[in-house]
């Protein structure tokens, strides 16, 4: 919604500025997306005459042209026919830069020097589109800025208006709001209209047979009218308003609907059957043809307006060809009607026409101002038009009173709001919005609604506007109380998955967000290598697509797509990580939903450099990113098992993680066909921890542990062992095997033809750290003694001496 501010101040003479205005308005919550000057670009343009006009000797569709602003003459080379000799017409003098970006300049154009531009409206954004140079009116002054003589010294705000607040799509919608927030008082133009002798019955009659979808209908007949060009500053309104000007009789229409908010209708009354309106449902499907030109199809339930004969025009949406105001029209009906709101809106749904009127008509149009735009419609147009109005009104449901009246409770607005409201503040909220109050005792009140407030039907609607009028940023910031324990365990693990993901965030993971819903016909498709079970599915009820149809077991495809996507877009090297909830079914359990963590490494293990790092991932990285989150968490010791339990990871190459016999994760290289599946190229390693199994008992608490007085003993041990041996096993075991051992790792592994077919030489390097006293070689041999035992007896290994 356009309005210009001068045309607002004719309605309320506020002392606030144009940005000011849009500030106040906007914090009520009516916002002004923007607030333009209109004579921006409009500098060095002035007004000028054109004293000599003639071709170009060098170009036929060129024309020479010679200009006074009043004080001095300057040469015009001019492309445009429309302007003669003794024209008023905008001159662009050189150094001007024009709205639409055009800068001036002195120049020569075939042969002939010409010192400005005489400029068109669509060149000054005035119009969408011109037929040549402006022309402005004859007595214009000469020499004035262009932007004081046509009153473009003025600013545009643009209204977005909520679906809501139909009331303030108008001029005087948005000056009551204006009025309601400075407290300041609306004026609202009278509408003096001189009658002739001859009654409104002698023209037409008007009749009304379906009232419950046209609770008022008003209407005014002028006669022996000239259908002219309205006058300039009416077009020029208009134009900035963003409406065509076209004639007298339609422009009084579309100037009200913007001044007003009621939409009019103009029909020529010697073009209605019979001269006669009456407005009904169409009662059978037919096809009527609109003034667009468009034959729409009618239902039986839509409201038309018909004449003597049959339908001239769709209720509050279109008029028809049949009745539209012509050239030789010289006697008009103005109607200017409400109608129900949800008619128009379902009229207008089905035949998939919008206009400028449905659009006003589906938000509510007031239907006590009817009448007075109908009455400011014709006494607005006897300004700059000769006719004769007709003695009398059409004003069928006039006497109904539209106003409603809601309960209010000042101290109940106080409790919503959170802050004190008086009653004299509330009562003041209320007269600025012109709502009449009663008061009927304890703390109650009946507050009288106006028909033009549709929004408002009940007490918090008036709360709002208390909230509204005397500022939103008054209201106090408090926090509600609430009966929720202060503890929850899920508090826990949120504050867990939160540390994961900032420690995986360091480690130069990204975090990928998915949907917990996900496309059961995938999960499906891949059943077989997800090890899905679609007895175990949790599925919606009321899925918003195909493809969030159940919510999913587990965090793989989400991220696999992830991959993927990052793949297309020529990303190389990739670590991924989401914290997100997994859901199922079992028998024990029923349906679940526990938080896990799933991460997936791709690539190399450094990025390419000059110094090397061409090494592609391995499962080994996968298991190191494991072991040193679940350290972080405080979750270790845990242990990694080889397992065949998950079909979506590579057999040889996946593990469970266990902890106190329970499994916390799972990780290992993904099957080749499944990555394959989703156009993967490449070995793209996974994992995924169960948070609350791996986090279920806290962390031991950390204790001091002095710096050792003695020195470590090394020892390092090869031995050759079966490749089914898990070498985590080992490490284990030879941890615990003495007090004195501080650790146990694995620094080399062999496997070749000198070592034999299914077998590994592995090398562990055990670090011996009394804390107590030096160690003896006995103590040491001991030690080391143990340990071969322990690798010969328990995992059948056979110690390498060379």
């Amino acid at each position: 919604m356009k309005i210009l501010y001068s045309w607002l101040k004719e309605f309320v003479d506020t002392r606030l500025s144009a940005a000011e205005i849009g500030d106040a308005l906007t914090m009520a919550g009516v916002e002004v997306s923007s607030c333009r000057f209109l004579g921006e670009g409009f500098d060095n343009v002035v007004t000028a005459k054109i004293l000599a006009q003639g071709p170009h000797p060098n170009a036929d569709k060129l024309s020479l042209c010679r200009v006074t602003d009043g004080s001095r003459e300057y040469p015009i080379v001019c492309g445009a026919k429309n302007m003669q000799q003794g024209d008023v017409v905008a001159l662009a003098r050189t150094g001007a830069k024009l709205p639409n970006g055009m800068e001036i300049k002195k120049a020569k154009i075939r042969g002939e020097v010409s010192e400005g531009m005489l400029c068109s409206e669509m060149e000054l954004r005035l119009s969408e589109e011109s037929a040549g140079i402006m022309i402005l009116p004859p007595e214009t002054e000469l020499g004035k800025p262009l932007a004081d003589a046509i009153g473009l010294s003025d600013w545009l705000l643009e209204v977005e208006i909520t679906p809501n607040r139909g009331d303030c799509l108008s001029v005087l919608g948005v000056a009551r709001e204006v009025a309601a927030i400075t407290g300041e008082k609306v004026s609202v133009p009278e509408a003096p209209i001189r009658e002739s002798d001859l009654p409104i019955g002698d023209f037409a009659s008007v009749a009304v047979t379906d009232a419950d979808l046209c609770p008022r209908y008003s209407a005014r007949v002028i006669s022996d009218v000239t259908i002219a060009p309205s006058p300039d500053w009416m077009q020029r309104r208009l134009s900035l308003c963003g409406v065509r000007p076209i004639n007298n009789i339609v422009d009084i229409t579309n100037y009200i609907f913007l001044e007003l908010g009621q939409p009019m209708h103009a029909f020529d009354l010697d073009r209605l059957g019979g001269r006669k309106i009456d407005v009904k449902r169409s009662g059978i499907p037919r096809s009527y043809v609109t003034l667009d030109g468009a034959a729409r199809e009618i239902l039986p339930e839509m409201l038309l307006i018909w004449d003597g004969e049959g339908p001239v025009a769709v209720a509050g949406v279109m008029g028809g060809q049949n009745t539209e105001v012509l050239p030789s029209t010289r006697r008009v009906l103005f109607e200017s009607a409400h109608f129900a709101p949800a008619s128009i809106r379902w009229t207008s749904r089905r035949l998939g026409l919008s206009t400028e009127s449905s659009y006003r008509f589906e938000r509510g149009v007031d239907p006590g101002g009817t009448m007075y735009a109908a009455d400011r419609a014709v006494s607005l147009l006897s300004r700059f038009a000769s006719f004769a109005v007709a003695r009398g009104v059409f004003d069928v449901g006039g006497g109904t009173d539209f106003s409603r009246s809601v309960p209010f409770r000042p101290a109940r607005a106080g409790r919503i709001l959170g802050r004190e409201c008086t009653e004299e503040e509330c009562a003041d909220v209320l007269r600025r919005l012109e709502f009449p109050v009663r008061d009927e005792g304890q703390g109650r009140w009946s507050v009288t609604v106006p028909p033009h407030r549709f929004d408002i039907e009940r007490e918090i609607d008036l709360v709002e506007e208390v909230a509204r009028i005397t500022g939103y940023d008054k209201i106090p910031t408090t926090y509600p109380e609430s009966g929720a324990p202060e503890f929850s365990p899920d508090d826990r693990f949120v504050k867990i998955t939160e540390d994961a993901s900032e420690f995986l965030r360091s480690q130069g993971f990204t975090q990928a967000i998915n949907f917990s819903f996900v496309p059961e016909k995938e999960w499906r498709q891949y059943a077989h290598m997800l090890g899905f079970d679609p007895s175990d599915a949790m599925r919606l009820t009321n899925p918003i697509s195909d493809d969030t149809t159940m919510m999913r077991p587990h965090l793989l495809m989400g991220l696999l797509h992830n991959l993927a996507s990052n793949l297309r877009r020529f990303v190389e090297d990739i670590r991924l990580f989401e914290a997100g909830k997994a859901f199922g079914k079992s028998f024990t359990e029923g349906h679940f939903e526990e938080p896990r963590l799933g991460f997936v490494l791709y690539g190399r293990r450094l990025p390419e450099n000059w110094s090397g790092g061409p090494n592609a991932l391995d499962f080994f990285d996968a298991k190191g990113v494991a072991e040193s989150l679940l350290s972080f968490l405080g979750a270790s010791p845990v242990h990694f098992v080889p397992t065949v339990a998950k079909p979506f990871l590579s057999r040889g190459k996946a593990a469970e993680i266990l902890k106190d016999g329970e499994c916390v994760g799972w990780l290992g290289a993904v099957r080749r066909e499944l990555a394959a599946a989703l156009e993967i190229p490449g070995a793209v390693f996974y994992g995924e921890i169960r948070i609350g199994a791996a986090t279920r008992s806290r962390p031991p608490e950390a204790q001091y542990r002095a710096v050792p007085k003695f020195p470590p003993v090394i020892r390092d041990i090869a031995c050759i062992l079966s490749e089914q041996v898990p070498v985590g096993d080992i490490l284990s075991m030879v941890s615990v095997l003495a007090e004195e051992i501080e650790s146990a790792t694995v620094f080399d592994i062999f496997t070749g033809e000198k070592i034999g077919q299914g077998q590994k030489s592995v090398a562990i390097r055990v670090k011996i750290q009394p804390l107590d006293r030096t160690l003896t070689d006995a103590d040491v041999n001991s030690i080391h003694t143990k340990i071969v035992n322990l690798l010969e007896n328990r995992f059948g290994g056979k110690i390498r001496t060379s």
